[in-house]
């Protein structure tokens, strides 16, 4: 293994011997004092509209080009899973193997990650939106009930020393971090199965079309600072640039509009100040703190169906940084809290009640809200009172998501306090009710 920059020139030549086409205008930096690894650099100014480099199919690692699919009877192996599974069995086979043709691609691939997959310890997350999202407990039952028994099924393949469950872990992550779907291929999949259920449709793209695209992840993502995109052409794959870019400046893909929760879990970033930060609410809070105590268990269960059969009820409710409750929210908290006589009315006549905030309804919101504060170990004051000394980037991060979802929990229930009425209406729970349209 070489040093970063010698990888880094292997890998480029790599990419020119395999056709793909690169601008004069770009190189690889390093940022990793950036925490941001290896990264892309204008080195001359290029305008908005120019190809910063294109890639033939033929260059991307899938399970149409991975070695694994020729080897005999691997193609039907492959076939038969779901999900992931089969992009990460062909990685497993194929990272370290020094005749793999993606050799110089995977030397530039990291090894070891900082998304909560692989934190020793996850107590700075407690409360936040990424703890119930991790997926190792997941992830490891699919390494055992999928991967395993094909690795132990072809020794001749596969070294139960060398294809552990930790590289399965590391081939996820790189998938989940790098992987990018063909558009273009997935139109195409479209047009050939007009005739398939649209559920036949989305497993086929799904398994079918995801690959590893060299030379495309190596671009960083930096929100509010996006000046590429990766376009899906008939010809390949192409980035351009989205505006112009000057000398000296790094080449920014997008990863998406996402909160710094999902920028962690998927990534291991965040971003300072994130826009799109959010905070989610367990629909399981809604029923537990909205449902009087003497309630039969029975009509519980009556309004969840009933909720959820109207589209309404979520497994949980988003607020984001415009501060509203979600109207189905609110609709929630009114039918688990009403009387049984008013929720049978609804549910004979197919109708929800409309999301009127009544003092009741505020009361109940209020008694949601300061329950999610209660989840995190420490207040937002506490955070705030911290400083920004870090003894790493995990602590780092973790501050960072905490901080943005109590900033917006706190800014909401202000808001929502701001706007109780003085007295309660003559009916606590009293709303106009509408028709909701099934989904």
């Amino acid at each position: 293994m070489g040093s970063f920059d010698e990888l880094s020139q292997v890998f480029w030549q790599w990419l020119v011997d395999n056709k793909v086409a690169l601008s004069d205008g770009i190189a690889f930096k390093d940022y990793r004092n950036e925490h941001a690894g290896r990264g892309v650099v204008a080195t001359r100014n290029i305008e908005e509209g120019e190809m910063l480099f294109t890639l033939p199919r033929s260059a991307l690692f899938s399970t149409m080009t991975a070695a694994l699919v020729k080897k005999d009877g691997m193609a039907d192996v492959l076939e038969g899973l779901t999900g992931w599974s089969p992009l990460i069995l062909c990685m497993m086979y194929e990272l370290d193997r020094p005749d793999s043709q993606w050799k110089p691609y995977f030397d530039v691939l990291p090894r070891t990650f900082s998304t909560p997959m692989f934190w020793p310890d996850l107590t700075a997350l407690k409360g936040t939106g990424v703890l119930d999202k991790i997926g190792k407990e997941e992830a490891d039952q699919c390494y055992d009930d999928q991967i395993l028994p094909i690795l132990k099924a072809h020794p001749d393949l596969f070294d139960l020393q060398v294809h552990t469950k930790d590289l399965f872990h590391i081939c996820g992550s790189l998938i989940m971090s790098y992987s990018f779907h063909d558009e273009y291929k997935d139109e195409q999949a479209s047009q050939q199965n007009d005739d398939a259920s649209d559920e036949e449709e989305e497993e086929e793209e799904d398994e079918g079309l995801l690959a590893m695209v060299p030379m495309a992840d190596m671009l960083n993502h930096k929100t509010g600072f996006n000046n590429a995109r990766l376009f899906h052409e008939p010809e390949g794959l192409v980035m351009k640039a989205i505006k112009a870019i000057a000398t000296g400046e790094q080449v920014y893909n997008t990863y998406g509009d996402l909160c710094n929760a999902d920028l962690l879990r998927k990534y291991g970033f965040t971003d300072d100040n994130n826009p799109f930060d959010l905070c989610e609410i367990d629909g399981r809070d809604i029923v537990a703190l909205a449902t009087p105590e003497d309630q039969d268990e029975t009509v519980k269960e009556e309004k969840l169906n009933y909720l959820m059969d109207e589209g309404v009820m979520d497994d949980c409710f988003v607020i984001d940084g415009d501060h509203e409750i979600p109207p189905e929210m609110i609709a929630s908290v009114i039918v688990f809290a009403s009387p049984v006589e008013t929720f049978k009315k609804w549910e004979q006549k197919g109708k929800v009640p409309s999301p009127k905030l009544t003092l009741a309804v505020q009361e109940i919101l209020l008694k949601i809200l300061e329950g999610r504060l209660k989840k995190y170990d420490c207040s937002l004051q506490d955070d705030l009172d911290r400083g920004m000394t870090f003894k790493d980037e995990n602590e780092k991060n973790a501050f960072r998501i905490r901080l943005g979802e109590k900033k917006i929990l706190e800014t909401t229930i202000t808001k929502l306090r701001q706007d109780m009425p003085t007295k309660r209406s003559s009916s606590p729970l009293a709303g106009s009710v509408e028709k909701k349209q099934r989904k």
